[in-house]
């Protein structure tokens, strides 16, 4: 049973898999990528090729998350398939998650401004499909997010991920992981890591590649 997750991106360059093998980590998810959000064109994260190897080279369990900007049922199925073309021989740990959030500061980007039901639906679309490719889905939010901008009486059959930046969290809906800070600390990873704990049951990913 996982306790605690980190996640990471571009942003953590230079890690020492070694001593995340040996510290309380026990889980990492790396992400794979995002659309972009003026042009909304797919793109790979930098690191994950590399972060992906360290945490193989260390057998540290691992997961994916993707950062989508869809703005309609054809870019949520091709969001999907490009997951799924680059999970398929990973051995997740965890469900791929999906984070929807601003993607522009001043919430200027393509997908920022989308109707809680879009949103949701297009949400839905991809984690369908991944669903139906035998890839465990989950979705990523903040807790006042989760509560405004998704309908999760929809998503909830999906694995939850909450994040609140707190000493408690206040989601009163389902959830299997809660990122409590973005501040961690981890040894072998420069800088500061958001951290997270398992909250609630997970699913069982033995099917999952």
């Amino acid at each position: 049973m996982f306790k605690k997750v980190i996640d990471i991106s571009k942003f953590q360059t230079d890690i020492d898999w070694k001593k995340v093998k040996n510290s309380t980590v026990d889980s990492v998810v790396i992400r794979l990528g995002y659309r972009g959000y003026s042009k909304g064109t797919i793109a790979r994260d930098p690191m994950f090729d590399k972060h992906l190897a360290g945490c193989v080279s260390q057998g540290i369990p691992h997961s994916v998350y993707f950062f989508p900007c869809t703005i309609n049922d054809k870019e949520a199925a091709e969001e999907a398939d490009y997951i799924i073309e680059n999970v398929k021989t990973i051995d997740l740990s965890l469900p791929v998650f999906l984070d929807s959030e601003v993607a522009e500061g001043a919430g200027k980007g393509r997908a920022d401004k989308l109707s809680k039901k879009d949103r949701t639906r297009y949400l839905q679309i991809i984690c369908d499909r991944l669903e139906h490719a035998d890839i465990k889905a989950g979705v990523y939010a903040s807790t006042s997010w989760l509560n405004n901008k998704l309908d999760m009486s929809i998503l909830s059959k999906y694995t939850v991920w909450c994040a609140q930046y707190n000493t408690k969290c206040t989601y009163t809906g389902t959830y299997s992981l809660w990122q409590y800070t973005s501040n961690g600390r981890v040894d072998g990873i420069k800088g500061k890591v958001d951290v997270s704990k398992v909250t609630g049951p997970l699913p069982d990913m033995s099917g999952n590649n």
